[in-house]
């Protein structure tokens, strides 16, 4: 019973650490396609239907989604903060996309529409079938009314910050003409058709992309085309298949690798255990079989089926387990990441964590059983007809050494000789007890050395940001909304409000800044081949903020607008990512366009030096569109550069502990005084920082549960086996004068050994595991501050120390009821 459920817990361990590996594989790519707008391996966008018609039917194709934008602009009351769109999708479309009807139907007639749910609440339209939904939306500038009539609607993806709004084929038929494709000449999206491509068979995506468009006579990023080319396609692998392998990811790779050989290490040391007791406790019994004339070979098979028979009642049992663990664990797991469990999780019943566990569970046995059916092969008769737990030397070929003791027959002594006997399995249940406390230790190490101030101020090192509610949602060039003043001004009219500043820049789709540089990197270039960069104006609050990384900001000098700072982002580490070849006080030429649709015109330049390298923050310091060169000056020398700047965000610190009365007044005024604005604080990352804390402790904490389930029912196996085995031992000492109460003390005694030797184990591997591993690891996580923690352990000793006494007495009850002389004869 023992073996099974050391097996069981063995495999509880293996498919726990597959499932939830199996799960939160599953789940982020599932996200990743939710997230990035539908399925399919590749997709290409803003093209016409000449395009989509060239490449539909290529023979590297297994299935492709058309879909065609009909309007990104809609006026109607209620979304302002929810982003909805106009479309045209074929049924592909709508089964990658998941915009299939849950209610209802796909539209057909030509005033028919299909819309989501949470479009329909913004809008304030019922969700029922036959309702009408009113809609304003423009279409190459010009503004046009419809009354449609709803006749689908679908669950709103939790994922999404986008409302979709699906029309028929006939209503874009009717409307060919208004949805002409003129995106190469005003960059206008309506009438642009979007299609999703999902290829043959199985390999690396980029390729068999990068060969349809090279068939088909086009160029993408990838092969060296260059935007404003005739042939030019914007095309690209969907985000969700661009996951890195992992033999792409040396960290990961390494940490499963030490994962599964944890465990296997675990589950050896209590299987090993349990079948070396096995066998030494019927090793007359093989003794007697050798002298009937069983070979070694025949033995080592008896034991295999045993094992086999145990293995196949143990492992599929813990599968099951461990299958229900990981997947109730998955969530914790999803909420450490940049994913959430709230937008659900996927855990398929894939076959292989299954067999993948399974095959580990085998293996782990095998090994673990070779050793002791390898005694049992060899002992001879007559070494395993005369051998006795306290002939340990019977199998090394070495006659046993008998000590006279000088000290008497006290008790702690006769415990502590006992545990001598057979050095090996104590140490080895000592060794599998140690392995759960330190582990049990290391995930509070860790999650107490999360430091959660560097961890907010990486995502916002403000108090507070408010802005448009398309600015959060990454759509600031896109947008006609913009940060009001009237918002800005009821901030700082609050008491909670301490200082803050605001940040301006212009929109590229309708001007836009260049340098003549031959150093700064940019996939975007005006007429003359110029890197585009982003420009800002920012108020001291923002400025004085910044870190200075190189050179030295003379203010009243920078106030003169002949200077710039230039903004240097760091990695999570905090790194500084820079290019080297701007240096502090080189002169750098800047140029203003004008822009028109794809044209634009060059209309001023100024001359700009800059003064010095400064650290910033992407959610703070920028419109939140990442890749670009940033450079900063004073708000007022930074406006009369532009013909348009608008005001990106206003970012502002409040009073000590006015934080909450803050939050208040920020919700209560975005929902019922400008329902376009919006806000973050830091408590939305605080929020997801407790979230990442709670995944180690809950995930660890199961873990560290299971490894100690597994020592401690070593550590019972070996107890009852000793008493077991010395049965008439006990009895004999009894016998002489040894009374009950003595003998369940030497019992405690043992018990206790077992408990000081793993305290004294896991203090000194726990300290050495948490200064040289676990400070090596924290190193390496940006948002980690190591402290040395120790307590959980000296939590858990207590309990050790009591479960070691408590049990040995337990198991001795049982044998207690037999009498003395029934234990005299039977034999050892």
């Amino acid at each position: 019973m023992i073996a099974v459920i050391a097996i069981i817990l063995t495999s509880i361990l293996f498919t726990t650490i597959f499932t939830l590996g199996s799960g939160l594989l599953d789940t982020i790519q599932d996200q990743n396609i939710r997230k990035a707008g539908g399925d399919g391996h590749a997709a290409l966008s803003y093209i016409s239907d000449d395009i989509f018609d060239e490449i539909k039917d290529n023979e590297l194709i297994d299935r492709i989604s058309y879909t065609k934008s009909v309007s990104y602009r809609l006026h109607n009351a209620g979304l302002e903060k929810w982003r909805a769109e106009m479309w045209y999708m074929d049924d592909t479309a709508l089964e990658f996309g998941r915009y299939e009807p849950t209610t209802g139907r796909t539209p057909e007639a030509e005033n028919e529409i299909m819309v989501d749910t949470e479009t329909l609440k913004a809008l304030g339209v019922p969700a029922e079938l036959g309702a009408t939904v009113p809609l304003e939306y423009e279409i190459k500038g010009e503004t046009y009314t419809t009354d449609f009539v709803l006749c689908g609607f679908w669950e709103t993806d939790s994922l999404s910050n986008i409302g979709r709004l699906i029309v028929s084929k006939a209503f874009i038929d009717a409307n060919s003409d208004l949805l002409a494709y003129t995106y190469p000449v005003d960059n206008d999206y309506s009438g642009v058709v979007v299609a999703y491509i999902m290829f043959k068979g199985n390999g690396a995506i980029e390729p068999k992309l990068n060969q349809l468009l090279s068939e088909a006579g086009y160029t993408c990023d990838t092969m060296g085309g260059i935007r404003g080319d005739e042939n030019y396609i914007n095309a690209g692998v969907n985000p969700a298949y661009q996951g890195s392998s992992l033999l792409e990811n040396p960290f990961m790779l390494i940490s499963g690798i030490v994962g599964v050989l944890l465990i296997m290490m675990t589950g050896y040391l209590i299987i090993y255990n349990i079948f070396q007791i096995s066998v030494i406790q019927d090793i007359q019994s093989y003794g007697q079989l050798k002298t009937l004339g069983t070979t070694r070979r025949q033995i080592k098979k008896l034991i295999s089926k045993q094992v086999m028979r145990l293995s196949c009642i143990g492992i599929p049992i813990g599968l099951l387990i461990g299958f229900f663990i990981g997947r109730s664990l998955v969530p914790f797991l999803m909420n450490g990441t940049a994913y959430t469990a709230a937008a659900g999780i996927k855990v398929s019943v894939n076959p292989l964590i299954f067999i993948g566990s399974a095959i580990f569970a085998w293996i782990t046995v095998y090994i673990s059983v070779r050793k002791p059916a390898k005694i049992a092969g060899t002992v001879s008769p007559v070494e395993a007809i005369r051998y006795t737990e306290n002939d340990a030397s019977a199998f090394k070929g070495k006659k046993a050494i008998t000590k006279k003791s000088t000290h008497g027959a006290q008790i702690y002594r006769m415990a502590l000789a006992n545990l001598g006997r057979n050095k090996k399995r104590t140490i080895l249940v000592i060794v599998s007890m140690t392995l759960s406390l330190v582990l049990f230790n290391t995930v509070f190490t860790l999650s107490s050395g999360f430091d959660i101030d560097k961890y907010v101020s990486k995502f916002l090192n403000k108090d507070f940001i408010i802005s448009s509610a398309d600015y959060f949602q990454y759509r600031f060039d896109r947008s006609d909304a913009e940060l009001s003043q009237t918002f800005i001004q009821a901030v700082q009219q609050e008491d909670a409000y301490e200082d803050g500043g605001e940040l301006s820049t212009v929109r590229v789709l309708e001007e836009f800044f260049s340098v003549e540089s031959e150093t700064i990197v940019n996939h975007n270039k005006d007429k003359a081949g110029n890197p585009h960069v982003s420009l800002y104006g920012a108020d001291d609050f923002l400025l004085k903020s910044m870190e200075v990384i190189e050179g030295k900001i003379d203010w009243e000098a920078l106030r003169s607008g002949k200077y710039v700072l230039y903004g240097l982002q760091s990695d999570d580490n905090g790194n500084i990512i820079q290019d080297q070849s701007v240096q502090v006080g080189d002169v750098l030429r800047f140029h203003h366009s004008t822009a028109d649709g794809l044209n634009s015109t060059m209309d001023a330049t100024v001359d700009l030096t800059v003064m010095a390298k400064v650290r910033i923050n992407n959610s703070v310091d920028t419109h939140r569109q990442t890749g670009g060169t940033n450079f900063y000056m004073p708000t007022e020398n930074f406006k009369p550069l532009c013909t348009d700047p608008h005001v990106v965000n206003f970012s502002f610190n409040v009073k000590p502990g006015q934080e909450m009365a803050m939050e208040d007044f920020l919700t209560s005024y975005t929902e019922n005084i400008e329902p376009g604005m919006d806000y973050e604080s830091k408590q939305t990352y605080v929020n997801s920082f407790h979230d990442l804390t709670s995944m180690i402790i809950t995930i660890g904490g199961a873990l560290s549960v299971i490894i100690g389930l597994i020592g401690i029912t070593n550590f019972i196996n070996s107890m009852l086996t000793s008493i077991i085995t010395r049965k008439k031992e006990f009895a004999m000492l009894q016998s002489i004068g040894m009374t009950g109460k003595q003998l369940k003390s030497m019992l405690a005694c043992e018990g206790l050994y077992y408990a000081i030797g793993t305290i004294l184990a896991s203090a000194f591997f726990g300290t050495l595991f948490s200064l040289i591993i676990v400070q090596g690891i924290a190193n390496s996580i940006w948002f980690f501050t190591y402290r040395f923690v120790i307590w959980p352990m000296l939590v858990i000793y207590p309990f050790l120390l009591a479960v070691t006494i408590i049990i040995p007495s337990i198991l001795y009850r049982k044998i207690a009821k037999t009498s003395i002389i029934e234990r005299l004869r039977t034999s050892a």
